[in-house]
């Protein structure tokens, strides 16, 4: 007994440590879960995030870009969708009771694969627990598109309950196509987040908004579906940019300079419309010329020659060296200026003319664009040795800085002055004519606008306005120098120059019609290798319209134009006045304007006499406060605008009261004054004569 007794005691004494120590174990794991579960919980979940979730961007949606009337949009984000399919989310039921009508409907709406492709790669997925499959490929639906599969079976369930879900992207949308595309910009091709150029990447900032992050979970296969957790921060949308372009000004300008350098084969075009009082750019077009493999021309948005093409200004420079002359030395338009020869040397080169002017006044050297007539003034007031007064008023212009435009790009004026590296013995009478210099389209006319603008100078803009939504956050004007930039003496004898160019000048093909204009053309030979290569052609107009009271300036740029005809006044003026004449049409706000006539003036316009009784039944009629009395004949006068006095014809007196009388009226009244009458014509009495005694002739009219 003591043996079997010794045996179950050494049993119950290993089953209560064996007890003891599963229970340490147990209590070891119960207390480390609890530490798990407290401690390093945070540290856990992140752990597993990293492993099975991956931190994702969300974009942020880009702003818009308005037209000047705030509502017309020229650049937008529109969304696109891909469909998207769990099919292991839903339940088995709903999942058996919708495939059919599913598959079907899948197969109609892509036309990729039979319905019963689609109803065994759908089955195959589910039974392979795949999470994610792609509908329609690569194709991008728009939101029309995406409401009518959210209505497929399983995708009206929702994504939690049918599995049927939406991937997005947005896209960059030109609502009117490629209409000021260069100047709107475009995004960066291979990220389609950031702007690459135009007003896209000069407004990034404002544009692009702010990026949120979230987290996709990853899924068999390499895909991955967006988690939304309480951690996501979510993005902020960009904000919307305003321009000053006019939809209308921008097609009229467009369609102007796309005609012209198609009938020219012009390696480019360029035109720009500001607004004079504001400096608002409402029209910028830039047109290049480019060939198919077949040779077939067409001309394409892809550079802005407006903003960063600087080139020898040519003759439009005139402008700035004849204001300098009136300002240095008080010319006269009338003073006599130049006998041209068509051709002198300077320095051993030779110095032309397109041809012989002969003698001509200051005013006629400017509107003939007369070289050696700008250059005996120059020679004359400023001398070519340093001309340090010359290169002062150039300064004075603002011609030796950027304007200061707010697309990115506008490179500096190569603008020289005496101590200039380059600086020659022809430096001073080239530069005057518009060569060695680099100046860009925008530039020029910057000057010309502030000619324009009663000598004062603007900073041309492209955008005007900043908004959140429907809130305006910045509003943004033109710089602006209050001091004029010459004196209102030469301001006045400058802008005769510039309507005489059209009147009797180099552009007088352009004289006529509704809208008068005034400016300057200019033709450079342009450089090849250095030098300049005569036939080769950069041509320009610049000016502004209406000539007398202006509103807009604009510059037309054409560069080597092919043809018979290739000189500005051939190539650009035409297209200036073109642009002008449609303006004009369209904006009523610079048409004359009509005074209306009052109902006195009406009644007096023809001033007919009557009989006092007709008179006064019109008079009555048109609410008249002064009418005639008596009987008789009367004549109605006009003193003011709104007041007529009744001048009483009495045939007792004179029978010159006849006198502007229907031969209804004055028949009677002579026959019974025992005249008899004879009459010739039609309408009222014009003349009379007495043909015998008591016999009256009248002359009708």
């Amino acid at each position: 007994m003591s043996g079997k007794s010794s045996i179950k005691e050494q049993i119950k004494g290993r089953s209560r440590w064996t007890i003891l120590a599963l229970s340490m174990v147990g209590a070891a794991i119960f207390f480390k879960i609890i530490y798990l579960q407290t401690s390093r919980k945070a540290e856990l979940l992140s752990k597993v995030v990293d492993f099975q979730m991956k931190e994702r961007i969300i974009d942020a949606t880009r702003g818009n870009i308005y037209a000047s009337d705030g509502h017309s949009l020229l650049a937008t984000s529109i969304p696109k969708y891909q469909v998207v399919f769990d099919p292991y989310q839903s339940k088995k039921e709903l999942f058996d009771n919708s495939l059919d009508s599913l598959s079907i409907l899948l197969s109609a709406y892509f036309q990729d694969y039979s319905y019963l492709e689609y109803k065994e790669k759908i089955s195959k997925a589910r039974k392979a627990k795949t999470r994610y499959m792609l509908f329609g490929g690569s194709r991008k639906l728009d939101h029309v598109e995406k409401e009518k599969i959210e209505k497929f079976p399983l995708f009206r369930e929702g994504p939690n309950k049918g599995g049927g879900r939406f991937e997005i992207e947005e896209f960059r949308f030109l609502p009117f196509d490629n209409l000021a595309m260069r100047t709107i910009g475009k995004l960066d091709p291979k990220t389609k987040k950031v702007g690459d150029f135009g007003i896209e990447a000069s407004f990034e900032n404002y544009l692009k908004g702010k990026d949120g992050k979230g987290f996709y979970e990853r899924l068999a296969g390499g895909y991955q579906k967006p988690v939304n957790l309480e951690s996501d921060i979510n993005s902020e949308p960009g904000w919307d940019v305003v321009t000053t372009l006019d939809v209308n000004f921008q097609d009229i300008v467009e369609s102007a300079l796309r005609n012209q350098v198609f009938q020219t084969q012009a390696k480019y075009g360029t035109a720009v419309v500001m607004e004079i009082a504001t400096g608002e750019v409402k029209a910028i077009a830039n047109l290049t010329r480019i060939a198919d493999s077949d040779g077939v021309v067409s001309y394409i948005e892809d550079q802005n020659y407006a903003v960063k093409e600087g080139t020898d200004p040519g003759s439009t420079f005139k402008l700035a060296t004849m204001v300098a002359l009136l300002e240095k030395a008080n010319l006269q338009p009338t003073d006599i200026g130049v006998n041209c020869p068509g051709e002198i040397r300077h320095n051993g080169l030779s110095f032309t003319c397109s041809h012989k002017h002969g003698e001509l006044t200051v005013q006629e050297i400017f509107e003939q664009s007369c070289n050696i007539g700008i250059y005996s003034l120059m020679k004359k007031h400023f001398g070519f040795a340093t001309a340090e007064d010359y290169f002062a008023y150039l300064r004075q212009f603002k011609l030796d800085k950027p304007s200061g435009f707010q697309l990115k790009g506008e490179p500096y004026p190569i603008l020289k002055n005496s101590r200039s590296s380059t600086f020659s013995g022809t430096t001073v009478p080239w530069m005057s004519i518009g060569y060695e210099s680099r100046i860009t389209p925008i530039q020029m006319l910057t000057f010309y606008n502030a000619i324009a603008n009663d000598a004062q100078w603007i900073q041309p803009i492209i955008v005007k306005e900043i908004r959140r939504g429907t809130k305006v956050e910045e509003v943004i004007t033109a710089n602006r120098i209050s001091e004029p930039l010459c004196s209102a003496n030469t301001l006045k004898k400058i802008k005769q120059m510039m309507e005489g160019v059209v009147l009797n000048g180099t552009a007088k093909n352009v004289n006529g019609g509704t809208c008068q204009i005034a400016g300057k053309t200019g033709t450079s030979q342009k450089r090849v290798g250095g030098n300049y290569k005569k036939g080769l052609y950069h041509t320009s107009f610049i000016g502004y319209f209406p000539a007398k009271k202006p509103k807009y300036s604009c510059v037309v740029v054409i560069d080597e134009p092919v043809g018979t005809n290739i000189y500005a006044a051939d190539v650009c003026a035409p297209v200036f006045k073109t642009i002008a004449d449609k303006i004009f049409a369209y904006d009523i706000s610079i048409h004359p304007r009509l005074v209306l006539k009052s109902d006195v003036q009406k009644l007096v316009a023809k001033q007919n006499p009557g009989k006092i009784a007709d008179h006064r039944y019109i008079a009555q009629k048109l609410g008249l406060n002064n009418q005639p009395e008596g009987e008789g004949f009367t004549n109605p006068r006009t003193v003011r605008q709104d007041s007529v006095v009744w001048e009483t014809k009495n045939l007792d007196k004179n029978i010159e009261a006849v006198k502007g009388l229907s031969l209804k009226d004055a028949l009677p009244l002579l026959e019974n004054k025992g005249f008899k009458v004879k009459y010739s014509g039609i309408g009222r009495v014009k003349a009379y004569s007495m043909v015998g005694k008591n016999i009256v002739a009248l002359v009708l009219q």
